[in-house]
């Protein structure tokens, strides 16, 4: 669907002004352009270190590769993408000691007025797995990481788990709520305040790299992967280290 469309809007102060919006095609994330990635989900880079593409494997396909991750000297996780396995796989194998999610916050207005909101908060755990990966690990991630690419992200960042290369994640997560207007018009929003486990805002801010790297316009067009290539060398220097 293309072409605008002018809403009329009640403001607060009860004036009516109206906007007109351009209606764009949708486009689904599956559908955005992606850097050179290796062909294969999970594989060896060169000899010992390993990449794991969390959005493109699943609990089985993880699972199979498991005895090759846990004799890794290095693994780089791309969180450039929604994660399509439970966090519990994903980081349980690289911690000693639980660990626990970011901070969610279900807003509850029992009546009008700010006064009157008030939270409920949660959160939940991620156990230690058998077998334990090494520690030298490197995570990538970008504007594409959202929602629940985002609370793995969360852990990572608040434990420590390695550093992260890349650009900020979206800083959009939580549940979301959908609302269908007349004339079939639907958006959504985040129903959910969720706070970094430090306790500061996530909303608009996201996951900052410890390490940023921005591609360049040369190293696309040469159908480079600079982030990969980055996090690599610091694979390397890990191994070389130890």
């Amino acid at each position: 669907m293309t072409g605008t469309v002018t809403l009329s809007i009640l403001d607060s102060d009860g004036h009516t002004r109206d906007e007109t919006i351009e209606l764009v095609p949708r486009v689904r994330r599956d559908d955005l352009p992606l850097e050179p990635r290796p062909e294969a989900p999970i594989t060896e880079l060169e000899p010992g270190l390993w990449y794991v593409d969390v959005a493109r494997i699943d609990n089985d396909s993880f699972s199979a590769k498991i005895d090759d991750l846990a004799t890794a000297e290095g693994i780089v996780y791309d969180y450039r993408g929604y994660p399509r396995i439970g966090s519990g796989e994903l980081l349980g194998h690289l911690i000693d000691e639980p660990i626990r999610s970011p901070r969610w916050l279900v807003p509850r207005r029992i009546r009008p007025g700010d006064d009157h909101l008030t939270f409920d908060e949660s959160s939940w755990p991620v156990e230690p797995r058998s077998p334990r990966f090494t520690d030298n690990l490197v995570f990538l991630t970008d504007a594409r990481a959202i929602s629940y690419a985002e609370t793995v992200l969360g852990m990572i960042e608040n434990y420590q788990l390695g550093p992260i290369f890349g650009s900020p994640s979206a800083g959009t997560n939580g549940n979301v709520n959908p609302f269908t207007l007349a004339g079939g018009y639907r958006f959504s929003w985040t129903g959910m305040k969720v706070l970094k486990h430090d306790g500061s805002r996530l909303h608009g801010v996201g996951i900052r790299p410890t390490d940023p790297v921005v591609p360049t316009v040369e190293g696309m067009a040469a159908g480079r992967d600079e982030v990969l290539e980055q996090a690599l060398e610091r694979l390397r220097a890990g191994v070389s280290s130890d």
